[in-house]
C-alpha cells in the first residue's frame, strides 16, 4: 500500500488580508513598545539634568565657603568646571548640546555698600550691608533648545518670574518664545546669601581698644572703646580674637550667627544680638524672651525687650564688680561706681520691664 502526500499546490497559504493584519498588529505593538522606550529615555534624560544641575550648585556652595568668594552668573561655570574638574561645555551645555542660562538676581546687593553687588570677594570687613538677593538661577531643557540669543541680563520681572516658576510650569519670560515641553525643563536655584553668617562685636570697655582678625592674624582690626561693629561673613570664616596686648586669645570657626563683647580686656560671648552657644537655660531663656513679639498695645512708650536684657545684664554685671569690693559704699553714699551702676539697673530694670507689660 503506498502512502500519497499532499500536492504543495494544493497547500493552503496565507491570504493577503491575514498578512496585512499581522504587520498592523506588529506595527501598533512596535509603536508602544518604542513610544514606552523614548518615554523612558525622555524621563531618564530629565533626571539626569536635575542631578547634573544639583551638582553645579553643590560645586559652587563648596566653593563659595572655600575661596570666600561668589563668582556673576557669567562666571559661574568656569568656577564650577574648574572645581569638579571637567571640561566647560559639561557645565554650558546639557547631555543634549542645548545651551544652559545661568541668571543673577539684579537686586542682589553684597559688600561695602548698598550699590554693591556681584561678584564679592570677602575681605576682613566682610559685607558690611546685610546681603540681600544674592541668588542665581541657572534654566536648561532636555527638549527643545532654549531660545537664542540667551538672555544673560534678565530684567528683575524676568528674574522673580522664573524663580517663583512652580515645577512644571515654564517662566514668563520663556512664554512666548519657546515651544518645549514644561516636563523638558529644569530651573536649579542657588540661594548663596544663605551662606552668610551675621556677626556682632561690641567694645564695652571703656578705655582699652578691641583688636580681632578675620582669617589671617596677620592685620589686626581694632573697635574704639563703646564701639560696635555689625558684618555678615560667608560660612566657615575665621575669627581671631586677640586681648587688649594683642596677643591671640581665642579662635572660632564662624557657623552661625553670632555675638561677642569686648571688656575688661579680653573678649567673651554675649546674651543679645545673635544666637548664642554654650550658655545652658538661662542663655536659652533670653533669646527666647528676644524673640518673642511684643505685647500688642498701643501705650507702650519706649521699652523693648532688648532694653530689658540691657539694663538686667547691668545689674548683674555691676552688682558682682561692687562685691568684689565687699559691697563698699551703700546708701548714704551712692558715688560708689559699683553701687551707683546696680542701682542704676536695678531702676532701669524695674521701669522697662514695667513699662513693656502696660495695655
Amino acid at each position: 500500500m503506498q502512502t500519497r502526500f499532499p500536492s504543495p499546490n494544493h497547500a493552503r497559504g496565507f491570504s493577503i488580508i491575514e498578512i496585512l493584519g499581522v504587520l498592523a498588529v506588529l506595527a501598533v505593538l512596535g509603536a508602544i513598545v518604542t513610544e514606552n522606550i523614548l518615554e523612558k529615555m525622555r524621563l531618564a534624560a530629565r533626571e539626569a539634568e536635575r542631578a547634573s544641575l544639583s551638582a553645579v550648585a553643590g560645586a559652587l556652595e563648596k566653593n563659595v565657603v572655600r575661596t570666600k568668594v561668589i563668582p556673576t552668573a557669567a562666571n559661574l561655570p568656569a568656577v564650577v568646571a574648574a572645581d569638579l574638574a571637567v571640561a566647560l561645555n559639561r557645565v554650558t551645555h546639557t547631555a543634549q548640546g542645548n545651551a544652559r542660562w545661568f541668571w543673577t538676581d539684579p537686586g542682589c546687593v553684597v559688600g561695602l555698600t548698598a550699590t554693591n553687588t556681584l561678584p564679592f570677594t570677602q575681605t576682613a570687613d566682610g559685607s558690611v550691608v546685610q546681603p540681600t538677593r544674592v541668588r542665581l538661577l541657572v534654566i536648561s531643557s532636555v527638549g527643545a533648545p532654549l531660545p537664542s540669543p540667551a538672555i544673560t541680563a534678565p530684567t528683575q520681572a524676568q528674574f522673580d518670574g522664573a524663580w517663583n516658576t512652580v515645577s512644571g510650569g515654564v517662566p514668563p519670560a520663556l512664554s512666548s518664545s519657546w515651544t518645549g515641553s514644561p516636563e523638558d525643563l529644569s530651573l536649579q536655584r542657588l540661594e548663596v546669601g544663605a551662606l552668610f553668617r551675621r556677626l556682632i562685636l561690641e567694645n564695652v570697655d571703656n578705655w582699652r581698644l578691641a583688636p580681632y582678625s578675620i582669617e589671617t592674624t596677620n592685620t589686626l582690626t581694632t573697635i574704639g572703646s563703646n564701639g560696635r561693629r555689625e558684618m555678615w561673613f560667608l560660612s566657615g570664616t575665621v575669627v581671631n580674637f586677640h586681648y587688649s596686648d594683642n596677643t591671640l586669645q581665642a579662635r572660632e570657626y564662624l557657623i552661625e550667627d553670632a555675638s561677642y563683647t569686648f571688656e575688661n580686656g579680653r573678649w567673651t560671648r554675649f546674651l543679645r544680638y545673635g544666637q548664642n552657644r554654650n550658655v545652658g537655660w538661662f542663655g536659652e531663656m533670653v533669646d527666647r524672651f528676644l524673640a518673642a513679639p511684643p505685647p500688642p498695645n498701643g501705650t507702650r512708650r519706649y521699652s523693648t525687650q532688648q532694653w530689658v536684657v540691657d539694663a538686667m545684664y547691668q545689674f548683674l554685671y555691676c552688682f558682682g564688680q561692687w562685691s568684689l569690693d565687699y559691697f563698699y559704699g551703700g546708701p548714704p553714699w551712692p558715688h560708689i561706681p559699683g553701687y551707683e551702676q546696680s542701682s542704676a539697673g536695678a531702676t532701669g530694670l524695674q521701669d522697662y520691664s514695667s513699662d513693656l507689660l502696660i495695655n
